[in-house]
């Protein structure tokens, strides 16, 4: 899957060098301890830089691993592969896994983005995050937004990014390229 992913990406920035693409990890590639090398490897096949290759982790995966689970992030880091906290503030993790662990960007989960504007507690809990975040240096990035009123509150609370349905629904490559500009060169290097 990290093969396909980092292949299609590095084919895509070819047309657009700043795309960055995320891969969700599980529990068992962060537990055998080779995750360090695989990426790595996969990168030099690939050609994709380490800038442009997001890894993202649960709460949960990262609470359940050990001291070798944090040794290959922080490897993938000081290689230049960003870590994402995916789904922040649904898991059991202590906020001093923020200062542990490697991270770039933390992913304010859709269960507080959709009664964003209905719901204090939600707004109140998205603020934190974003405030949170900014003071510890990372990016933040809001998944599930559906809504234009859901873009623009979480815009003005100062989020760097967003993602859902607003922008899309899960699509097959070629429809992906096709919808960004991309699909004569996708063509060419899926035919080649």
């Amino acid at each position: 899957m990290l093969q396909t992913a980092c292949a299609q990406a590095a084919i895509w920035r070819q047309d657009a060098p700043g795309f960055r693409i995320g891969v969700n990890l599980f529990g068992l590639q962060l537990h055998n301890g080779n995750l360090a090398a695989e990426v790595r490897a996969v990168l030099v096949q690939t050609g994709l830089p380490a800038a442009n290759l997001e890894l993202e982790v649960t709460e949960n995966i990262i609470i359940q691993q050990n001291d070798i689970a944090l040794r290959m992030l922080r490897t993938l880091y000081a290689d230049g592969v960003s870590i994402a906290f995916d789904d922040f503030g649904t898991g059991f993790a202590s906020l001093s896994l923020l200062k542990r662990y490697p991270l770039s960007r933390l992913k304010i989960d859709q269960s507080f983005v959709r009664n964003l504007g209905q719901s204090r507690e939600d707004a109140a809990i998205v603020r934190s995050i974003v405030h949170m975040a900014k003071a510890f240096g990372l990016g933040v990035i809001a998944e599930g937004v559906e809504t234009v009123e859901q873009q623009e509150r979480l815009l003005a609370k100062g989020c760097d990014e967003l993602q859902g349905y607003l922008y899309g629904h899960p699509m097959p490559a070629l429809s992906f390229a096709s919808q960004f500009g991309l699909a004569d060169r996708l063509v060419r290097e899926i035919a080649a």
